[in-house]
């Protein structure tokens, strides 16, 4: 609460700094065909802010708002229901995965190890070959 006296306090000190120094500064305005001379700049401004503001709070309040027909609310219900499913189907799909990775990890080390040496040679195997048809391609150069 202390909080807000606070900054009312400063904003009020802000707008009178921002009107004394702009006193001397005038201009010429034409409103609805009448033009107003000498007025300071300062009103011009907080006029316009104000006009701004009630041409803002007139058009949330009065803005026609977008009803939907009932076929409408029922395609966008059956579209945020498929949404869920296939949130719900993707996350059962990851705690599949993370159960399987489990028990895979709960498994003897030397099944795993035996998979693990049997990938690293066939990798190294393709390596191989790709090694060697790439020395035969450069000789043919």
């Amino acid at each position: 609460m202390v909080l807000k006296l606070i900054l009312t306090i400063l904003i009020i000190v802000l707008i009178a700094f921002f009107t004394g120094f702009n006193l001397e500064n005038v201009c010429n305005i034409w409103l609805f065909g009448k033009t107003f001379s000498n007025v300071p700049v300062f009103i011009t401004a907080l006029i316009s802010f104000a006009a701004g503001i009630l041409v803002t709070l007139l058009a949330v309040f009065f803005a026609p708002k977008k009803k939907l027909t009932s076929e409408q609310a029922r395609a966008e219900a059956e579209r945020l229901e498929q949404k869920e499913k296939k949130a719900l189907e993707r996350q059962q799909r990851m705690q599949k995965k993370i159960e399987q990775a489990k028990a895979r990890s709960g498994k003897s080390d030397g099944t795993a190890s035996e998979k693990n040496s049997s990938i690293l040679n066939e990798q190294n195997s393709v390596s191989k070959n790709s090694s060697s048809s790439e020395n035969s391609l450069s000789e043919r150069k």
